[in-house]
């Protein structure tokens, strides 16, 4: 039964399926210093449970689990003024879908890239920053240059536009730097909504979605930060080219997962952050475990 419904609808894995969107960004945007900086992370994900509706673990015809593996070199170059942030998302993956009756499927190469701006208030005048919380809301555009095609099983791109508005926030509850000394605690989070347009291949409009994260964060002597975050995300049903709601598998979704955080400042000019994502509820989305290292290398604008 689970085989033949799920073949009644486009079998797309893409890597905004796989992923919590804001866990993906993360929410240092907020506090980000002015200058040039270059992003690369390296992360992995991997599930071998699909959990229906109701939250019952569903397999295939001969017993299987669906098994899921996706890598990722995420690249994000970013320019910082005192007011504004620009950047870019550029995935390049390898995903691979096993113990699918006749749909094993693997796709590694570009992805779906996005541009973002924000505007933030850390360097505003005090009216400007209430409560001493630092805001920086944003929009971002994801243009369809992955790899897609509506008869595969996997897919690293999703065939259509996206627009997506965001609100990236913390909470000092210190003065002065976030590092230097332990137990500066601080509160740091984001909201992301995105809209997604019609998939003109298939005649879908995939559902809109809603992501968030929050979490504590402490220093840890002079240049160590740890923390522990938990995020999800809702995604609506999606629709027909007409309008009209789509049921089954896929349709619609929704997640939440937690795990700890790092970030250390190795130099002024190199930071290394690590952390840990294990989804703890799930329905109609893949339940697995997210791990990821991010490289920053920071060039001061002079």
């Amino acid at each position: 039964m689970f085989t033949r419904t799920l073949k009644s609808f486009i079998v797309v894995v893409s890597l905004m399926f796989v992923f919590c969107g804001t866990a993906l960004a993360q929410h240092f945007e907020a506090t980000i210093p002015q200058g040039y900086w270059l992003e690369a992370w390296m992360m992995h994900f991997h599930a071998n449970e699909f959990l229906d509706t109701e939250g019952h673990k569903m397999r295939m015809g001969d017993g299987k689990h669906i098994d899921l593996t996706s890598d990722i070199l995420f690249l994000r170059p970013i320019y910082v003024t005192k007011y504004w942030i620009f950047d870019s998302h550029i995935p390049i993956a390898r995903t691979e879908w096993n113990n699918f009756s006749d749909r094993d499927d693997t796709s590694s190469g570009l992805d779906d890239v996005w541009l973002n701006v924000w505007i933030r208030n850390e360097n505003a005048e005090a009216k400007w920053r209430p409560l001493g919380i630092n805001l920086a809301p944003g929009i971002g555009v994801k243009f369809p240059i992955g790899q897609y095609d509506k008869d595969r099983a996997v897919n690293l791109g999703d065939g259509q536009y996206d627009v997506r508005f965001d609100l990236r926030f913390s909470k000092f509850f210190f003065q002065g730097n976030p590092f230097g000394e332990t137990g500066k605690w601080a509160i740091e989070g984001a909201v992301e909504y995105t809209y997604r347009f019609e998939n003109q291949d298939i005649n879908i409009k995939p559902g809109n979605r809603l992501d968030w994260i929050i979490g504590p964060t402490v220093s840890v002597g002079k240049s160590l930060r740890i923390g522990w975050d938990i995020g999800g995300n809702i995604k609506e049903r999606d629709e027909t080219g007409s309008g009209k709601d789509l049921y089954g598998i896929y349709s619609w979704g929704r997640k939440v997962s937690t795990g700890p955080t790092m970030y250390w400042v190795i130099t002024p000019q190199i930071h290394l952050s690590a952390y840990a994502m294990v989804d703890i509820d799930a329905r109609n989305e893949a339940k697995g475990s997210l791990y990821y290292l991010r490289w920053l290398f920071y060039w001061p604008k002079k």
